[in-house]
């Protein structure tokens, strides 16, 4: 049946959320309408992210992988996650063999510091960090709230640093931002709305030297 899922996206073939999921252990799919990103915003963002072959695509918090699996079934691109939940990780990487199109993705345990950045050539970020800074919050001392804010915003700041040293030519695509600015010499080449809010892809200038950056949420 996961097969099958994969030979419908191939054929475009419009296919609900409900449907998808199903290639994830049902104790995992009640996040699905809050932290995944839909099949149809997948689809497009793939399109945006790797519109060649051959591309290396990472998605920086990717948690069970839907974007990365939905890259794989409908583009010739490989397709990596990063993700710090290893229940998560474990999630995608069966999804991928199920879908047989593991040959195709990646997924590893770990943080936005346990890659190598110059080794892809396109990034996705579906607001990867609130979770960082928001779950637990209204039961969290002034001590322990204040010490999420400065992880979030170190974390921001390293994703900021590891894009401005990008190669030109690399594109990202946001959805519902990522928790801070792009940095100067990202134009924004394109954006769509996607289910109440945008894909925006963002694509690296040649020229080193660029005004300041883009504020996006």
């Amino acid at each position: 049946m996961h097969a099958a899922i994969t030979a419908r996206l191939r054929h475009q073939t419009v296919m609900k959320d409900a449907t998808f999921d199903q290639v994830f252990p049902p104790s995992q799919r009640l996040r699905s309408c809050i932290h995944w990103t839909p099949v149809d915003v997948a689809v497009r963002a793939a399109v945006l992210l790797a519109p060649l072959p051959g591309r290396k695509v990472l998605d920086v918090g990717a948690g069970v992988g839907k974007l990365c699996l939905v890259g794989a079934a409908t583009t010739s691109s490989t397709w990596f996650g990063i993700e710090r939940d290893a229940e998560m990780v474990r999630s995608a990487s069966a999804a991928a063999s199920a879908m047989h199109v593991e040959q195709r993705t990646r997924f590893f345990l770990g943080d936005v510091t346990s890659v190598d950045w110059s080794a892809f050539d396109a990034f996705y970020l579906f607001n990867p960090f609130s979770e960082m800074r928001f779950e637990g919050l209204l039961s969290a001392t002034p001590e322990e709230a204040q010490a999420r804010r400065v992880r979030h915003t170190a974390t921001v700041e390293f994703v900021q640093q590891q894009l401005l040293s990008a190669a030109a030519g690399t594109r990202v695509v946001t959805y519902h931002g990522f928790g801070g600015e792009m940095p100067a010499g990202f134009d924004l080449a394109h954006r769509e709305p996607a289910r109440g809010d945008e894909l925006c892809l963002w694509i690296r200038r040649r020229s080193r030297r660029q005004p300041a950056g883009h504020a996006v949420r």
